[in-house]
């Protein structure tokens, strides 16, 4: 066999790639190792704790952006030449492409590569790719399979052609920090060992999971996995489709964006002319005005099965608020766990008049009383009572903290996926009330607590809304009011419009589904997995932290969560249809099977 060179795709999941090059580098041990990689270019980049589409930063950030990506690309490139002895000729080449796919067959044709180790089964699989290379298939440095094992390299021309693309493709250099980029390529950026960055960059692929599931399916007998391998592919319609999506929704946070210029705009007019039309008479009358004590809170009717406690039972429970006490913190108020009789409470106390957020309590915690009292499901937190002095709100308490504490630690799959379940119930629960549908408003991962065995309870009713229902439009559930909720979970037309609708729970509730199953926490997630879909990049998308996921059935739950993120309320699904979450159930089915089988096996033994 020809062992002049060895080619070998290399993605940024250093643990994947690493396995790979060792694995070509014992099996080749006389050809030249050279990498290749192809830089997707991302649409976003870091801007004052958020993310600024990369079209509108200045030249000057961007400018500086690409100069901080060049310099991790190279110095991952350097680590992965790194891994190979000192004696064994290493060279590694790179190309900027906005198609991963393309790019690797330009990559291909230009350098007449003849041999290519990949590491993912569905770029393997391309046609055009396998006319140009013998393909082989390594996973985690596991050889696969091998295409085209009589292949003649014809070194034909490329894929959009011409030496202007030749031009693009660099040869990292052997001195100090490599080459040095010219300033028309745009770079990705990414820390050297994780695997999907805080620029939500998408890896060339991540076939980790999809291994490790491939014998568990095995053991398990799931025949729909099996025979739902294909599903990953996009049709172009799709593809065009989510275009489309995105253009659609840069255009909205334009217009997003100039609505709040210019409701700060009227407001500081309205301030100017007020003061100015004030005599200085009147002006001091209305500053005494602003100074006075205000009004103690308005009475509110409790119902009669919600325990009123004074505020001395309150502070008895919590030490007199000890500060050791104090477990949460938000635009409410303080929250603190406490305990009345033996039974553990959370308590939370609505912050006094004329500090932050003070003025906007009283309403947050009467809707809160109105709705929480209305409702009882194993899945909404249970309000046990309050205390009408301080406004305070007497809860359960739950010990493990948020949803999004569960995933910075790791949570496995299974408990993510009965989560989902659980909150879809939750939500139907809400949205079918009769006579009057509830919509929360502000679902997110900080609104979804955990129990001592992380089932879980949705919680902060203060921005919930009760709406009648109308016997003949059941479907039809809409309540006009000022925008309200937390932004990157807030539906965009309920922003644009203030109509709010089941609908805006059902896209609150897909980032959510998005984010238990990637891990990311970036405002612009959606965004991000519309870019992955398109890439075929999705299963490096899945959190690893969360243990070997199955993979074919996350991938359609991740779609649905895109559905439920559509800017067309009417695509969206309804929590209330079985039909539509039927990928949900499939994958609570799975998980529930898999612990009744380790724990059948365990009394076995």
């Amino acid at each position: 066999m020809d062992e002049e060179e060895v080619h070998i795709a290399t993605g940024k999941n250093f643990r994947k790639e690493k396995a790979n090059i060792l694995w070509a580098a014992a099996n080749f041990p006389r050809a030249t190792i050279v990498l290749v990689h192809v830089h997707w270019p991302s649409k976003w980049m870091p801007f004052m704790g958020g993310k600024l589409l990369y079209k509108f930063a200045d030249e000057k950030e961007k400018e500086m952006h690409r100069g901080r990506e060049t310099e991790a690309m190279v110095k991952m490139l350097l680590k992965y030449k790194s891994l190979c002895d000192d004696t064994r000729e290493v060279r590694a080449h790179y190309l900027t492409h906005d198609d991963i796919l393309a790019g690797v067959v330009n990559l291909v044709k230009k350098l007449k590569i003849k041999r290519i180790v990949i590491g993912s089964r569905n770029m393997s699989k391309n046609a055009v790719l396998r006319k140009c290379s013998q393909v082989w298939v390594v996973l985690n440095g596991k050889y696969l399979s091998t295409s085209n094992d009589h292949l003649e390299h014809t070194g034909g021309t490329g894929y959009g052609g011409s030496s202007e693309l030749l031009a693009c493709i660099h040869e990292l250099s052997e001195e100090s920090d490599g080459y040095a980029t010219p300033p028309s390529d745009f770079y990705v950026s990414f820390q050297e060992e994780d695997i999907v960055d805080e620029d939500g960059v998408i890896p060339l692929d991540s076939d980790e999971q999809l291994e490790k599931y491939d014998v568990q399916e095995t053991e398990q007998g799931i025949e729909e996995i099996n025979a739902s391998e294909e599903v990953g592919k996009i049709s172009d319609d799709e593809i065009r489709s989510s275009r489309n999506m995105n253009e659609e929704s840069e255009k909205l946070m334009e217009e997003m964006d100039k609505l709040r210029r210019k409701l700060k705009e009227l407001q500081d007019e309205r301030h100017n002319h007020e003061e100015s039309i004030l005599s200085p008479r009147r002006k001091n009358v209305f500053l005494k005005e602003q100074t006075l004590p205000q009004q103690r809170y308005p009475e509110l009717q409790i119902p009669e099965h919600i325990v009123q406690y004074s505020m001395s039972h309150i502070g008895k429970a919590t030490n007199n608020f000890y500060s050791r006490n104090l477990i949460g913190e938000g635009g409410y108020g303080l929250v603190y766990k406490g305990k009345l009789g033996s039974m553990p409470v959370a308590i939370k106390l609505l912050r006094p008049h004329g500090k932050p957020h003070g003025r906007q309590g009283f309403p947050e915690y009467q809707q809160e009383v109105v709705v929480l009292s209305r409702i009882q499901h194993p899945h909404i937190v249970k309000l046990i009572g309050v205390c009408p002095e301080s406004c305070g709100l007497v809860y359960e308490h739950l010990p493990n903290g948020t949803l999004m504490d569960g995933l910075s630690k790791g949570l496995p799959w299974k408990d993510r996926i009965r989560i989902l379940a659980e909150q879809r119930s939750a939500l139907a629960h809400l949205h079918s009330s009769r006579p009057h549908a509830i919509i929360h408003a502000d679902l997110k991962l900080t609104n979804i607590l955990l129990d001592a065995g992380n089932g879980s309870r949705l919680g902060d009713f203060g921005t919930a809304r009760i709406v009648q229902m109308k016997p003949l439009e059941e479907d039809t559930i809409c309540r006009r009011t000022n925008p309200m909720g937390t932004m990157g979970y807030m539906d965009p037309v309920f922003f644009t419009t203030g109509e709010l609708t089941a609908e805006s729970d059902v896209y609150a509730f897909g980032v959510v589904i998005l984010q238990v199953l990637t891990g990311l926490l970036d405002l612009n997630i959606v965004e991000q997995v519309q870019e992955a879909m398109k890439m075929d990049a999705v299963h490096g998308l899945l959190d690893a932290s969360a243990g070997s996921w199955p993979e074919v059935q996350a991938e359609r739950l991740m779609r649905l969560a895109l559905r439920c993120c559509n800017l067309e309320r009417k695509r969206r699904p309804a929590v209330t249809s079985d039909a539509d979450w039927r990928s949900l159930d499939i994958l609570r089915t799975m998980a529930t099977a898999s612990k009744s089988r380790k724990w059948s096996h365990a009394i076995a033994n």
